[in-house]
């Protein structure tokens, strides 16, 4: 047996020992503790033998005290009164038991959006990103509170990093979406809020967290939330920003869903007659027909229309625009232009009811306006589904920031030269880049 060989052995021999009167230690003051039987690893041990020589019993108090802490930790009962906060909390908080510190973040973070997130999501204030956004986007974002944009890119961010295995990073870009609009909360807003500085706002309430303070990537955590508008350097903020894009295309959809555009009356040809020569639809079909129709509009006057939308193309007001071209020839208008213009037709042509008319039935006239602008080829065909009079898009700006609007594309050449067009822009309109569908056609 080589020297090696015989001082191995007896390491583990005297580890073993040990080890076996640490287990009597333990088994003898059970009887008289509270304390639940634990596991001491054997590496935890074998580190202190190796740099003492020893072990004394107190230096087993903070492995044995982690090993408390984790347990207590796993034990509380955390009720919240949000159902999906709840819900995200057990399935992906909980289990978190490997990093404890971000898990004492994250309860934080819920507890707070427990308590104030049912704000809205979306800031209005001149100098945030946000005012960026065309005011039918802004609505319909609105829709969603705060709470639930904070789950929802918290669980695209889960998604993101599980599909290009780095979970490593699931725990501490958890924190980051889950504290990225925090800056939102009623009781924060401030001086910061006001300059339109939300990301800033938040990182200052995760500083303020005793539970943030000792977390190893503290640092590259707020600078994802600071620049998640912006261009962020580190597969953190990356992922946070990517995330947040997802969950507000997300977003925009089911909200699109809620208030879905009305299709086109089937063919007659799909109905059946009945015996006594009357068409007979099938029950689906008297249902879907008796919500989605075109309906004629002898007032409107479609040249006069054209007339009207074409002041609106890449007219700023701040910062705000609802119509602008692109160089391919492209003009994309928000559907409440052609709102306005219908209902003072109307106006002066004395149909009133269709001044007067509520969402519901007025989309039934914009999904006309564009059937028959259509047979005009004014409608470009190729970037809007054959029975829609709108949809979504994500316009990219040069700095790499992203907007998105619900728009209904047409020629440009229906209202003017694309050339004199693009010469009347100003402000941020020149600095649009390129439109894509949320189906992912760009159109540069």
């Amino acid at each position: 047996m080589t020297a090696a060989t015989q001082i191995n052995t007896i390491f583990g021999l005297g580890i073993s020992i040990f080890v076996g009167t640490i287990w009597l230690l333990l088994m003898r003051s059970g009887k008289n503790s509270a304390v639940s039987k634990k596991e001491v690893l054997l590496q935890d041990l074998s580190q202190l033998w190796i740099k003492n020589g020893e072990v004394n019993i107190a230096d087993l108090a903070p492995i044995w005290r982690d090993e408390q802490v984790l347990e207590a930790i796993d034990e509380v009962s955390i009720e919240y009164q949000n159902a999906r906060i709840q819900e995200f909390y057990n399935k992906h908080i909980r289990p978190l038991h490997k990093a404890s510190q971000q898990q004492a973040v994250c309860r934080d973070l819920l507890s707070l959006l427990d308590t104030e997130g049912q704000c809205a999501s979306v800031v209005n204030v001149s100098r945030d990103i946000e005012a960026t956004w065309d005011s039918n986007t802004y609505t319909l974002l609105g829709q969603t509170n705060l709470i639930d944009h904070s789950l929802n890119v918290a669980e695209q961010v889960l998604r993101l990093l599980q599909e290009s295995e780095t979970g490593y990073l699931i725990p501490d870009t958890i924190i980051a979406a889950l504290s990225h609009d925090l800056g939102k909360l009623p009781s924060i807003r401030g001086h910061l809020y006001s300059l339109g500085e939300h990301p800033l706002a938040a990182g200052r309430i995760l500083v303020g967290l005793q539970s943030f303070k000792d977390l190893p990537l503290k640092e590259e955590i707020l600078q994802a939330v600071k620049f998640h508008h912006k261009q962020p350097q580190e597969l953190l903020g990356k992922t946070l920003k990517r995330a947040d894009q997802l969950a507000r295309q997300q977003e925009l959809e089911q909200a699109q869903e809620r208030l879905q555009p009305l299709e086109e009356p089937p063919k007659w040809h799909t109905e059946a007659k009945s015996q006594d020569g009357i068409f007979d639809e099938q029950p689906e079909v008297k249902k879907k027909m008796a919500v989605t129709k075109l309906v004629n509009l002898p007032w409107l006057d479609t040249h006069a229309l054209l007339k009207d939308m074409r002041p609106y193309i890449n007219k700023l007001e701040g910062r705000r625009f609802q119509a602008f071209s692109m160089p391919n020839g492209f003009v994309y208008f928000m559907p409440k232009i052609l709102e306005v213009i219908a209902k003072k037709q109307a106006e002066q042509a004395g149909v009133l009811e269709v001044v007067s008319m509520e969402d519901k039935e007025m989309r039934e006239i914009l999904l006309s306006i564009v059937h028959q602008l259509r047979q005009e080829n004014v409608i470009a065909n190729g970037l809007l589904k054959d029975n829609y009079f709108g949809a979504y898009y994500t316009v990219t700006m040069k700095s790499g920031v992203t907007m998105n609007g619900y728009y209904t594309p047409c020629h440009a050449e229906a209202f003017d030269s694309i050339a004199v067009m693009e010469h009347a822009k100003s402000g941020i309109l020149l600095d649009l880049v390129s439109v894509e569908s949320v189906h992912g056609d760009k159109q540069a």
